[in-house]
């Protein structure tokens, strides 16, 4: 069952629009744009976007509609801000976290070679699973030894993807802790069995 944080959406419009976002490569980068500066006007995101005034209206008012952004003024120019979403889809025994971390990833994925090499060989499921890897990560739970064992990937890729989604989670959730545990994480590696 999906659960959703999105206001005023039942969890199915919610999913569609996160949907939407995820194939969409300009809605990804409009979201995670709103979501870096805030509460922007339209002329603040131009000068960040590299589509014309008129597609970021149009986008900003398709992403209101499906409840991903919202209006937060009343006077022109008016402000956005990115609803936060947190859902959690179950498929085939597999349960994903879909937050705004994701959405700001697959917005970076054309900018960012390492994130696109992912996705190309993982999918955006993977790049799902090593956003929770990546949180772990940030919060010294977790190392790239862990992830690549875990995932049956090269150290070297869980070490890479690791570190470009430790920027994006600090930007996206900046009320992670990241407290650092070495004691703790080395006890952790030595307890899992070697496959």
């Amino acid at each position: 069952m999906a659960e959703s944080a999105v206001s005023h959406s039942h969890p199915l419009d919610t999913m569609l629009a996160v949907s939407d976002v995820i194939r969409n490569d300009r809605l990804a980068k409009l979201y995670a744009r709103v979501l870096e500066l805030d509460s922007p006007t339209v002329k603040e995101l131009s000068e960040g976007i590299k589509s014309s005034t008129t597609t970021i209206y149009e986008d900003i008012k398709h992403l209101v509609e499906i409840n991903l952004l919202e209006r937060v003024t009343e006077t022109q120019p008016y402000r956005y801000r990115a609803s936060q979403v947190d859902m959690t889809i179950q498929a085939g025994g597999e349960t994903f976290q879909i937050t705004p971390t994701l959405l700001v990833a697959l917005a970076e994925r054309h900018s960012n070679e390492n994130i696109s090499l992912y996705i190309d060989r993982h999918g955006v499921s993977g790049l799902v699973t090593a956003i929770e890897y990546g949180r772990a990560y940030t919060q010294s739970k977790m190392n790239a030894r862990i992830m690549a064992r875990e995932q049956e990937i090269p150290v070297l890729e869980a070490e890479t993807i690791l570190q470009e989604l430790q920027e994006i989670i600090l930007e996206a959730e900046p009320d992670i802790s990241t407290s650092l545990n070495i004691e703790e994480l080395d006890a952790a590696v030595d307890e899992r069995p070697d496959e």
